[in-house]
């Protein structure tokens, strides 16, 4: 009697090697570049591939399952181009979020532009509708947050007192001024802040069992309109 041989590992390719993680993840889609890029230094750009290719990994495999030769290896560059623009996995990672975070926080400065400042109940609104939106084009920064949290590292803590910190104190001072004036439930600023957060991060992370479950796709234009809307009745009076 013959035994059928089992299938090869999927974490393998037909060699027997194993697939790097960077080759786990979905293929990138390739698009042709903005005529701006053409002005950008090789240098720049380079930079530029590997931070998302970090976000990618960093956001999918957490900083232990990730490889600077993975990340060099989904940028398309190589582990000692990579090694010389940011010299180790630590420093990869730190300048990824810093990076990311400061691109949200640049975004929600311009939201605020556009809104009366002395408007506390506006600049949360503005708030919520740009961490909603943020969120859903880069899920990985809720994702890695939420894993760092969950471990707890040196890392969470640079993170917090360099670039997140100040955001938290401002959005609860807006919670705080919108209560005063009777526009936002009342109760702890902080708990306040993280359901925020979490009535949008969460059901970002978990978007396929939510789509399996109701159908709907929270990437959408329409359910991010639904989340903000859903978040600002719960946060507003």
């Amino acid at each position: 009697m013959t035994t059928a041989k089992a299938p090869p590992s999927p974490a393998k390719n037909l060699r027997g090697q194993r697939r790097s993680p960077a080759a786990r993840l979905p293929a990138k889609k390739h698009a042709s570049p903005p005529p701006d890029d053409a002005k950008k230094p090789r240098g720049t750009d380079v930079r530029e591939r590997i931070l998302q290719a970090a976000l990618e990994c960093f956001g999918a495999f957490g900083f232990e399952g990730t490889s600077t030769r993975a990340v060099a290896e989904r940028a398309g560059t190589t582990h000692s181009l990579l090694l010389y623009h940011f010299e180790s996995k630590d420093k990869l990672w730190r300048e990824t979020m810093a990076d990311v975070v400061g691109r949200y926080r640049a975004e929600f400065e311009q939201r605020l532009q556009l809104i009366d400042r002395n408007d506390p109940a506006a600049g949360l609104r503005a708030f919520i509708e740009n961490f909603v939106r943020f969120s859903a084009r880069v899920p990985q920064l809720h994702r890695i947050m939420t894993m760092e949290s969950t471990q707890g590292s040196e890392r969470i803590d640079w993170l917090i007192e360099a670039h997140i910190r100040a955001s938290f104190n401002h959005v609860r001072d807006l919670i705080h001024r919108g209560q005063a004036a009777g526009k936002v439930r009342n109760g702890d600023t902080a708990r306040l802040y993280y359901a925020i957060i979490g009535l949008a991060g969460t059901l970002l992370s978990v978007s396929t069992e939510f789509k399996l479950l109701t159908g709907h796709d929270v990437f959408t234009e329409g359910e991010m309109c639904h989340t903000i809307g859903f978040i600002c009745d719960f946060i507003f009076v």
